[in-house]
């Protein structure tokens, strides 16, 4: 049995990443900041092998209290993201330093902690990118794009450092289907327009590369994009 990590878990993809695994009768650690409720009702689904801790990838103390917590660690997924838009005249210090807080220095500090018991088991690591690392986005997201062009850069780097044990990749999703990009929203429809395959992104797509990831013993320094084709349409 392998141990699981995911930060973000009770998220949309989170979730999804998490229930591949229990597949797989991994112990999976659903880490939440905001929403102990979703995690206990995602706990009820999936079974016992789902365990929920509390985790602010903001805070070093939570996230070095559940490195200490556990005994082994197989794989960490760093899922924990925010977004926001606002044009780049508009847009403050705080605001800029908050999304970075959590998309970059968040997954750097969860790094930091869990790198020991991943060394220990030669494990892996997968990050959660954007398409909008290699895309200039929709308009009032370069900051956002600017987290995730890091994340992107961060994993090369990381990869290299911690290789031959410790195995680095990332995933790219393209916009995710929710209950917000309803048939009549302009972003799903341009999006659409624009994808090779005429959709929005299955978030249990995007799970299915994370899970390939972690289990492909020749793949490391490698971004997946997962996208329906929309960087090439």
């Amino acid at each position: 049995m392998k141990y699981v990590l995911v930060s973000g878990g009770t998220s949309t993809l989170g979730k999804a990443i998490c229930k591949l695994f229990i597949a797989e009768e991994q112990t999976v650690y659903c880490a939440y900041s905001s929403s102990e409720q979703k995690a206990l009702e995602l706990q009820q689904e999936l079974g016992p092998l789902l365990k929920p801790v509390f985790l602010d990838v903001r805070d070093q103390s939570s996230i070095d209290t559940v490195a200490s917590q556990l005994t082994s660690l197989d794989v960490l997924v760093n899922n924990s993201g925010i977004f926001s838009v606002y044009p780049v005249e508009e847009l403050s210090t705080a605001e800029i330093q908050r999304i970075f807080d959590v998309n970059v220095t968040g997954l750097m500090r969860m790094v930091k902690a869990m790198a020991p018991l991943l060394q220990a088991s030669k494990g892996s690591i997968v990050n959660i990118a954007s398409i909008n690392a290699f895309h200039p986005g929709f308009g009032g997201t370069s900051h956002y794009d600017a987290s995730k062009g890091a994340v992107v850069s961060y994993t090369k780097s990381l990869a290299s450092e911690l290789a031959p044990h410790v195995r680095v990749n990332a995933v790219a999703p393209g916009l995710l289907k929710a209950p917000y990009l309803d048939e009549t929203n302009a972003l799903r429809k341009l999006y659409e327009e624009r994808s090779l395959l005429g959709s929005l992104v299955d978030a249990d797509q995007v799970a299915l590369v994370v899970q390939l990831l972690a289990n492909c013993s020749a793949m490391t320094a490698e971004v997946v994009t997962v996208d329906s084709g929309y960087l090439a349409g």
